[in-house]
C-alpha cells in the first residue's frame, strides 16, 4: 500500500516530467490525500455473505456482492464530502462556484448527503438527476462530489470482502470479482503479469495478458495498442470487436510509487486519443476524473 509521503512524491515527479498537468494535479492529488486521510477515521462493520449464497456465487463465477451493497461510514464521508469541497474552491477554478452551492446546501440542510450517497451506491439516476435540478448543480459534478466522498469507505469495504477470495483460485474475468463493475484501468506488475483495477470499488485482479477484458475477444486481427514514445510506461490497449479500450501501465518502466488514481488523472490525453479514433471505455463510471481536463 502507498503512503501518504509516496503519493505526494509521485505527484511531483509527475508534474516536472508533465508540467501540463499541473493545475489538474494541485486539485485531485490533495484531492487522493485527503481520501487517504479519511480512512483513517471510517469505522464499518464487514459486510456478512452467507456460506451457502457464496457457494452459489463462486460456482457461477458471480461477484460477491451488489453495488448497492456496499457500507459507508456517513460522519467520515460527510467530513469527506466538506473538505473536498474546499478544495475545490481553492484548487478547481470550474468546479468552485458549485462547490459553494453544495457547502452552502449542507449548512442550510437543503438536501441530506445520506440522500446523495445511496442513490450513487444505488445507481439511482432518477434521483441524482433530481438532486442535480434541486441543487443547480449538473449531475456529473454531483455525482463526482459525492462518489470521492465515500470512495474511502466503498475501498475499505472491498478490502474487507477480500479475505473471500483468499485462496481460491481467480476467476480471471474483465469484471470485478468483488462487485461486478468494469475496470477503469489495467496494469502489469514486475512480473509482466496483467492486472485490473476495479472503476467503482478499486479491487485489483490478476487476468489473462492477452486479449479484450471487456468482451474477451482474442482474434489478433482486432486487438490493437497505441503509445508514445516518451511515454513508454503507458500504452491504451483498443479492440475492434467491442470498440473499447482500456489504459495499460507498465510497473517495470515507472521509477515511483504507483497509485492508480494518479496514473489515471495523468493520462487524460490518451483519453482524449483513444475516443478520437472512435473508442470508448466502458469502465468509466462515477469515478470520472475528468472534470479539470
Amino acid at each position: 500500500m502507498i503512503t501518504q509521503e509516496q503519493l505526494k512524491q509521485s505527484s511531483e515527479l509527475i508534474k516536472k516530467t508533465r508540467p501540463a498537468y499541473q493545475p489538474i494535479l494541485d486539485f485531485y492529488s490533495r484531492v487522493f490525500l485527503a481520501q487517504e486521510q479519511n480512512r483513517q477515521d471510517i469505522f464499518l462493520p464487514p459486510v456478512v455473505i452467507d456460506p451457502d449464497l457464496l457457494k452459489i456465487k463462486q460456482k457461477n463465477e458471480m461477484p460477491l456482492i451488489d453495488q448497492s451493497e456496499f457500507l459507508f461510514d456517513i460522519k467520515a464521508s460527510k467530513q469527506l464530502f466538506d473538505t473536498i469541497c474546499g478544495l475545490a474552491q481553492d484548487f478547481a477554478p470550474g468546479l468552485s462556484h458549485n462547490a459553494q452551492s453544495l457547502k452552502n446546501a449542507c449548512k442550510t440542510q437543503s438536501f441530506r448527503l445520506e440522500t446523495l450517497f445511496s442513490a450513487i451506491l444505488g445507481n439511482q439516476g432518477s434521483t441524482l438527476h433530481d438532486l442535480g435540478k434541486l441543487l443547480n448543480v449538473p449531475e456529473r459534478e454531483l455525482t463526482f462530489f459525492g462518489y470521492a466522498s465515500i470512495a474511502p469507505s466503498i475501498r475499505t469495504c472491498s478490502e474487507q470482502l477480500e479475505n473471500y477470495l483468499a485462496g481460491k483460485p481467480g476467476l480471471k474475468k474483465g469484471y470485478c470479482p468483488i462487485c461486478g463493475n468494469l475496470p477503469d484501468m489495467a496494469f502489469l506488475d514486475k512480473d509482466g503479469k496483467r492486472h485490473l483495477k476495479c472503476c467503482f470499488c478499486g479491487h485489483e485482479w490478476l487476468v489473462n495478458r492477452m486479449g479484450c477484458v471487456f468482451c474477451e475477444n482474442n482474434d489478433k486481427d482486432y486487438q490493437h495498442y497505441f503509445f508514445n514514445d516518451e511515454e513508454k510506461e503507458y500504452r491504451v490497449n483498443l479492440c475492434d470487436n467491442c470498440h473499447n479500450y482500456i489504459k495499460l501501465v507498465d510497473l517495470r518502466k515507472i521509477d515511483r510509487a504507483f497509485y492508480p488514481k494518479l496514473e489515471q488523472v495523468t493520462t487524460l490525453h490518451l483519453d482524449m486519443q483513444a475516443k478520437e479514433q472512435g473508442y470508448t471505455n466502458s469502465g468509466s463510471s462515477a469515478n470520472d476524473m475528468s472534470l479539470q481536463a
